[in-house]
């Protein structure tokens, strides 16, 4: 069952969806305001193994704008700053519609040839090591922390 939260409320909502749509909104990105998707993010960490590959992460108010969000540079700064204080991040995102990926995206370069006329977007990511050797760290180090480290690194390669 897919649904749509702006919020988390609780481990047993985590427990019993195949995945949660989670919307930062227009308003968070521009006040740079953290409150509610840390609050969310750790009810992800608390929930365990019952969180991994779940989260999908949007970003509403955008939708008008034709730039894919890993181009806006106020949702990369939003994405790199919670990825400094939860670089396992990644062990809860889902790897439906390539969230993994576009997320991962918004905290390393990248090269993107855009053509607006036939809506397409061609995204290569230009990964810098220590991004991806600390996201790797931490989530391997998240998953032995859960007794998942197998579910770990099967999240990692889903995008690495």
């Amino acid at each position: 069952m897919y649904n749509i939260y702006d919020s988390i409320e609780n481990i047993q909502q985590v427990k019993t969806v195949d995945m949660l749509v989670y919307s930062v909104s227009k308003r968070e990105v521009i006040n740079k305001d953290f409150t509610r998707i840390r609050k969310n993010l750790e009810i992800l960490k608390k929930a365990r193994k019952d969180a991994r590959g779940k989260l999908y992460l949007t970003f509403a108010g955008y939708e008008n704008d034709k730039r894919e969000i890993y181009m806006i540079p106020e949702i990369r700064n939003f994405v790199q700053t919670i990825w400094e204080e939860y670089k396992y991040l990644f062990y809860f995102l889902t790897s439906f519609d390539n969230n993994k990926s576009i997320i991962f995206a918004c905290i390393n370069d990248i090269k993107v040839y855009q053509n607006i006329r036939n809506h397409q977007t061609n995204l290569k990511i230009l990964y810098n090591a220590e991004v991806k050797s600390k996201t790797i760290t931490a989530t391997e180090n998240f998953g032995s922390l859960i007794g998942d480290f197998d579910g770990a690194i099967k999240e990692l390669l889903k995008f690495i």
